[in-house]
């Protein structure tokens, strides 16, 4: 995903939204204010969200409650770099993607992951401009109005945004797609965790062979890369060596 890690995601729980509505509607039947009030529904000048922060917490609650039928193992990679941004794409997204529906395909089936990511990344693209910038907004407003509610409204009509934990709200969010959106009970947790061991293992396999190719390609047949592959192992060997000897001295 291209975005900047330290731009603040202003997102907002709707339940807020609708708590702050009601509360300004409230209030302009009330006190019938002569100007025209805008209310600044935002978290990021009160209690800031960045988009690196978001990351973590998202791929950490996938990777504690994991999908049942996951293709590939929870991860994100987020960039500003723009090349970057392409090539992860390139070999996250439409790579397994193309060789998937190549499978699909085999099996008389209709391809279909291809056609999944390109929705995807029309979106993430039309998100691109938001999570790259970050914006700053005054709370006069909504702080006044919190103001003239009584402790018991406050509760009732809760819009205070000091309150919200962001890494509980990532992970009652994420549970909640499981659960909500793609219908999936909290029962099949271990076997969805027992899939996403196998998908590590494919995954260390795949990296191990991919190495082993390019060392056959690229190392074993040139004489120049074979030393410096050589200088290179030599030289962390030696680093190795000078490490345990100062901690042995040391004792």
């Amino acid at each position: 995903m291209r975005a900047t890690n330290d731009a603040v995601a202003d997102l907002i729980p709707v339940d807020v939204v609708v708590n702050l509505t009601l509360a300004a509607g409230w209030y302009t039947a009330v006190h019938r204010p002569k100007t025209t009030l805008v209310y600044n529904c935002t978290t990021g000048g009160i209690n800031p969200f960045h988009w690196g922060e978001i990351e973590y917490h998202v791929v950490s609650s996938f990777k504690r409650n994991p999908l049942e039928q996951a293709f590939r193992r929870p991860n994100a990679n987020i960039t500003s770099n723009y090349l970057i941004n392409q090539y992860w794409i390139t070999v996250s997204h439409k790579a397994p993607a193309l060789v998937y529906d190549f499978y699909l395909k085999l099996t008389g089936r209709k391809p279909r992951m291809m056609r999944i990511f390109n929705r995807l990344h029309k979106s993430m693209l039309l998100l691109e401009y938001f999570s790259s910038q970050s914006w700053e907004w005054t709370s006069d407003n909504v702080n006044m109005l919190m103001g003239q509610l009584s402790p018991e409204d406050r509760r009732a009509f809760n819009f205070d945004i000091h309150q919200l934990n962001w890494p509980e709200y990532i992970e009652n969010y994420c549970i909640g797609t499981k659960k909500y959106v793609l219908n999936e009970d909290m029962s099949g947790l271990p076997a969805a965790r027992q899939h996403l061991k196998k998908l590590r293992n494919i995954r260390y396999a795949f990296n191990t062979i991919l190495l082993v190719i390019i060392w056959r390609i690229f190392i074993a047949r040139s004489q120049m890369a074979q030393n410096i592959w050589y200088f290179v192992v030599s030289l962390c060997f030696k680093f190795l060596s000078y490490f345990r000897a100062s901690s042995t001295l040391q004792h």
